[in-house]
Parts: structure tokens; C-alpha cells; sequence
């Protein structure tokens, strides 16, 4: 089976899906280029858990896995107690991201590829990546391999106010040719989880700092709108309409229901973060402390345990995450993929001798693994929820 899908390709899967076990509900609101971000809805329990993915469009493979943790639930081939839980699905935070890069992934990679070409592909990509990657070490900012591969990727290809708005992006600030394969913003080139009051580089972008990016994208700045985005569009303190619309669902559903906790996925690295202590006080709650802590560290380490991943707690209090986090009961943010270079990287799934474990069918472990971590790790949810 192939494993890349499209945003159209997962639109039309998530509408296929039997509507008695999956129930598509009205969008928490959308983009400023009219993208639904649609909500999905499984069980009646009273016990409530939201799941959300593609907060960054090029971390692709989160919204896969999520949309085919929903198909493994429509199809009874997993189960979650329908009584006793209800769980949100956001599967598209930033779904002008998530358009822009399967867009610049279909400009090379057609849907009728067989599964052994597109996992050359997948490879070649990662190859490209961790090449330049070496070579940035250097300090060398010449084109760039991966990106090179996704050259005719072009906003003409997405259309409407959207495509408009990449194409003035690109051409504005002399992006080069192929960076549509590494938009992680939304599409006025904001970082949607930078996008909060304490977000990161909100006061260097303020004072006119310049602000590179690492490895194989250090072509690409940080303080300007674009593929990796700065923290808000033009006056500080800007909320995007996909963050207000975030925030307020989660409150709603914490105000309205029992919210038992939420799982935020991001990629890669193969860890699972909680809200730590940070030895400073928490910006949003003076008096979130060591209970919080504790509650969500034990959540974090039955996912950590089951995944194989590595806990961290030092997140620091820069992101949409770890305000979310803050206010909402064990949120656990968990980065999908140990092998870097998205959006295509995580969607290897070889077998090559002398690789190494980590290299190995990553995308079926991340699919598998992280299915058998949400059905493991939800009851824990709910005793660390009756205990509190």
C-alpha cells in the first residue's frame, strides 16, 4: 500500500469513512484563505479526548497517521469504548499547509506511482536532506538538493488566493525554486505554534533581527514571513484565525464536557513532551505546579513506554503547545519519526541491511506504535482524572 496521501487524497478518505462510528462535525473555523478546519467526532462517553495534527504542513506524516488511526477506528480493526470516551479529531490545524506541501509532493510524486517507486522517492529525499545538512556545517547556503527535486513545484499548481499568496511570498523575498516542499506556516507565512504572546522570536522579529534557519534549511529565514514562518504577520501580538479557532474549541470542550487529556502530533524525533519545570514561573498559570507535573509525566511515560520514545520535560514556554498544555489536562505533545527531514522522510518503510534499527520501517512503526500508545494511554487519562 502506498503511504503518502494528499490533502485531497485525506478529505475524500475521511468522507468515505462509515458514518455511524465517525461523525464529521461543523468545522472549529477556518483560514484566512477559507480552509475548513474540520472536526471530527468518534463515541458518546462521557470522557473526552481531542487529537490534533499538521500544526507545521510539512510534518505530513502526522496527518496521515491521524487520519488512518480514524480509518482503523471506522473499520473496527481497532477499538476504543465507545460508552466510555468521545474523541475530537482535528486532523488539519493548518490546512493551507498541509495543501501547499502535498502540492509541491504531487508536482513529482503522482497518485498512481507503484509503492516501491514512491519509496525510492522517500529516500531520495532523505539522502538529499542529510547531504545538505552536512554540507551546512560548512557554511554552505548554495542550493539545495531536496529542494532542487521539487523544482516545478510552483504556486500556479494550488490556484485561488492561497496560490496567490505563496507565488507573493516566494517571489518577494527571493525564496528559491522547490521551498514549497518545506512550508511548514500557514499560508501568509506564519508558524502557527510560534503564532502567541510569548512566541519564539517575537522580540527579534520586533527589533529587526535576522534569523536563519539550521541543517538543510539554512537558506531560509525565520524573522520573514515564509516556509518556516515568523511568529506573527505584521503587527506583534496577531493571533491567526487557526490558533483563536484551537484555543477556543479546546476551551469549549473543557468548559462543556470532562476533558481527560489530548495528544498534539508534531514530527520527528520520537519523543514525547510534557509540561516540565522549568525552574521559572509559568507565564499563563502562576499556580500550575508539581500535581500538574506529576499527572502528565505518568501519562507521558505509559506513551513513552509503549512507543519506545524519549520523555522530555524541557519544552520551553514559547509555543501554542505548551500553552495549550497549560491550561488543558494532560496534553501530551508527541513528535512522530525518528528520522529527520519532513515531510517525506517518515514515510520510509525499508528494509536495508546495515541501516541500522532506527532506519527501518519507520512509517509502519509510527502508524502501529503510536495506534497502540492512544488505546493504551487514554484509561491512564482517566485514572489520573478520577484521582485529581
Amino acid at each position: 500500500m502506498k503511504k503518502i496521501l494528499d490533502y485531497e487524497e485525506m478529505n475524500d478518505l475521511l468522507l468515505s469513512l462509515d458514518k455511524s462510528i465517525i461523525e464529521k462535525c461543523e468545522p472549529i473555523g477556518y483560514s484566512n484563505f477559507g480552509y475548513p478546519i474540520d472536526h471530527y467526532k468518534y463515541g458518546h462517553g462521557d470522557n473526552h479526548v481531542i487529537i490534533t495534527a499538521g500544526t507545521h504542513g510539512a510534518e505530513l506524516i502526522t496527518n496521515v497517521f491521524v487520519v488512518r488511526f480514524m480509518e482503523m477506528l471506522s473499520k473496527k480493526e481497532i477499538n476504543i469504548d465507545s460508552d466510555l470516551y468521545t474523541i475530537h479529531f482535528v486532523p488539519f490545524v493548518n490546512p493551507e499547509g498541509t495543501k501547499i506541501v502535498t502540492t509541491a509532493i504531487r508536482s513529482l510524486i503522482p497518485r498512481d506511482i507503484s509503492e516501491d517507486q514512491e519509496q525510492t522517492y522517500c529516500l531520495a529525499y532523505y539522502r538529499n536532506a542529510y547531504i545538505e545538512g552536512e554540507y551546512s556545517k560548512q557554511g554552505d547556503k548554495d542550493i539545495k538538493l531536496h529542494q532542487w527535486m521539487f523544482r516545478h513545484a510552483t504556486p500556479d499548481l494550488i490556484g485561488g488566493e492561497l496560490g496567490k499568496s505563496v507565488f507573493n511570498i516566494i517571489n518577494k523575498y527571493n525564496l528559491p525554486k522547490g521551498v514549497m516542499i518545506n512550508w511548514s506556516s500557514n499560508g501568509r507565512g506564519v508558524d502557527l505554534n510560534s503564532n502567541i504572546e510569548l512566541g519564539e522570536f517575537v522580540d527579534q522579529v520586533s527589533n529587526g533581527e535576522v534569523i536563519y534557519d539550521t541543517l538543510h534549511m539554512n537558506t531560509l529565514r525565520r524573522d520573514l514571513p515564509g516556509p518556516k514562518g515568523r511568529p506573527f504577520y505584521e503587527v506583534k501580538g496577531d493571533i491567526e484565525p487557526e490558533n483563536e479557532a484551537l484555543f477556543k474549541f479546546y476551551n469549549e470542550i473543557n468548559d462543556n464536557h470532562n476533558l481527560i487529556g489530548s495528544f498534539i502530533y508534531h514530527s520527528c524525533g520520537n519523543l514525547v513532551y510534557y509540561l516540565g519545570d522549568e525552574n521559572k514561573k509559568n507565564p499563563w498559570n502562576e499556580n500550575y505546579g508539581k500535581k500538574e507535573i506529576e499527572n502528565t509525566l505518568y501519562v507521558a511515560s505509559k506513551y513513552a513506554e509503549i512507543t519506545n520514545y524519549k520523555l522530555d520535560g524541557t519544552e520551553p514556554y514559547t509555543t501554542m503547545d505548551t500553552k495549550l498544555k497549560t491550561f488543558f489536562p494532560v496534553t501530551l505533545l508527541v513528535e512522530l519519526g525518528g528520522v529527520r527531514a519532513t515531510p517525506l522522510s517518515q514515510f520510509m518503510d525499508l528494509d536495508i541491511p546495515g541501516s541500522g534499527d532506527g532506519f527501518k520501517n519507520i512509517y509502519s512503526k509510527v502508524i502501529n506504535d503510536n495506534a497502540k500508545a492512544i488505546i493504551e494511554t487514554i484509561p491512564y487519562m482517566l485514572e489520573i482524572n478520577k484521582t485529581s
